[in-house]
């Protein structure tokens, strides 16, 4: 993918930032001598930020968004992966960042199994859920689930309820 598979209108996901609409493209100096072109990027659902990719660094920075068969796929490819969850804080830490980091949806759809079930075994058996599990799961649950609801067109706080039941159905076919 380069450059010139973007335009005016398109939605993109920006890493760390999610799903974007391409609102422009801007012939921007942001040091006050180099000019080049710069596409103007707003998330979904904030109406004043915006972001500006340099359009030479676009397919590095920029991917199209799922689509409905590759968001069910990497659901379906999570049913068996498990992630032991260390006991070992540090570890479990760089681990859970490492595959953050990677931004593969399948793993981090597995890694947001494995961390709700760890917390709901701990919640069971009167043991404390640690606050850095908690974190972990909403990092990684906003990873994906705005790119989800876009492709889906559910609500974002309904991407929990369709990836379990995606599961369920997988688990008992």
């Amino acid at each position: 993918m380069n450059a010139a598979d973007f335009s005016v209108n398109d939605y993109v996901v920006y890493k760390g930032v999610g799903v974007c609409r391409i609102e422009a493209v801007e012939n921007k100096t942001f040091d006050g001598e180099k000019y080049e072109d710069y596409l103007k990027l707003v998330p979904l659902g904030s109406g004043s930020s915006s972001y500006f990719v340099p359009v030479g660094a676009a397919e590095k920075r920029l991917r199209r968004p799922m689509t409905e068969d590759e968001v069910n796929e990497a659901i379906d490819n999570s049913v068996s992966g498990e992630i032991s969850l260390t006991p070992n804080t540090r570890e479990r830490k760089n681990a859970i960042e490492s595959i953050l980091k990677e931004g593969d949806c399948t793993r981090i759809i597995t890694l947001i199994k494995s961390i709700y079930l760890h917390t709901q075994s701990c919640r069971d058996n009167g043991r404390k859920v640690l606050v850095s599990d908690e974190n972990a799961l909403r990092m990684a649950e906003n990873m994906i689930y705005p790119e989800f609801s876009f492709v889906l067109g559910i609500d974002e706080n309904e991407v929990a309820g369709y990836i379990g039941k995606r599961l369920e159905n997988a688990i008992d076919a």
